[in-house]
C-alpha cells in the first residue's frame, strides 16, 4: 500500500516517495509534511477522482462566457464575418442546455458522493442556480429558434446570455469553497 503524506501549510495530498525538498504546491519545505490516511472509502475516493462534475462544467461556462462576444461581434461587423459570428452563436444557444443537463447531472452525483446527502444549504444553493441555468439555457435557445437572432432580438438575448453567465459565476463561487470539503466514510 502506497503511503500518502500532505502539506499541513496549504492541504496538497502526494505520494510520500515523490515529495522533494518541497511542496509542489506552495513551495514550503518538506517538513511541512505529514502522514496522511485517507477518511473516505475506496469506491467514494474513485468517483470523487473521476472529477466528472468539475470537467463538466467548463463545457457551459466556455459556451455561456463566449455567447456575448459572439453576439455583441455580430451586432457590430455588419459584414459576412458579422453573419459568421451570430451563426456560431446560434449553434451555441442551441447547443448550451445539452451542455448544463450533464453538468448538473454530475454535480448531482458530486453532492451525493461528497457529502451522502444533496439537503444542505450549499447544495440546495447550487441545485437552484443550476436549475436557473437550465431554465435560461432552454429559454434562450426556444426563443432563438422561434425568433432567430436579429438586430430587434440582440438585446434579450443578450440579456439571457448574461443572466447564464451570473449562474454560472455564482456555481462557481458556491463550488470553489465545497471543492475541498467531504465527509469521512
Amino acid at each position: 500500500m502506497r503511503k500518502e503524506v500532505y502539506c499541513k501549510a496549504c492541504g496538497y495530498i502526494m505520494r510520500e516517495e515523490k515529495l522533494g525538498e518541497v511542496c509542489p504546491a506552495c513551495g514550503v519545505p518538506k517538513t511541512a509534511f505529514e502522514p496522511y490516511k485517507e477518511k473516505l472509502s475506496e469506491k467514494r475516493r474513485f468517483i470523487l477522482d473521476l472529477h466528472l462534475h468539475p470537467i463538466t462544467v467548463h463545457f457551459p461556462q466556455a459556451f455561456a462566457s463566449i455567447l456575448p462576444v459572439l453576439i455583441i461581434g455580430g451586432i457590430l461587423l455588419t459584414c459576412r464575418f458579422g453573419d459568421m459570428l451570430i451563426s456560431t452563436a446560434t449553434v451555441l444557444i442551441y447547443l448550451l442546455p445539452l451542455t448544463v443537463l450533464p453538468s448538473i447531472a454530475a454535480g448531482l452525483i458530486d453532492g451525493k458522493t461528497r457529502f451522502k446527502s444533496l439537503t444542505t444549504i450549499a447544495l440546495k444553493r447550487k441545485i437552484i442556480t443550476g436549475s436557473l441555468l437550465l431554465v435560461l439555457s432552454i429559454l434562450m435557445a426556444v426563443y432563438t429558434f422561434t425568433q432567430h437572432i436579429t438586430v430587434s432580438t440582440y438585446p434579450f438575448i443578450l440579456a439571457m446570455s448574461i443572466a447564464c453567465i451570473l449562474c454560472e459565476v455564482i456555481l462557481g463561487q458556491i463550488g470553489n469553497k465545497l471543492m475541498d470539503s467531504k465527509l469521512p466514510g
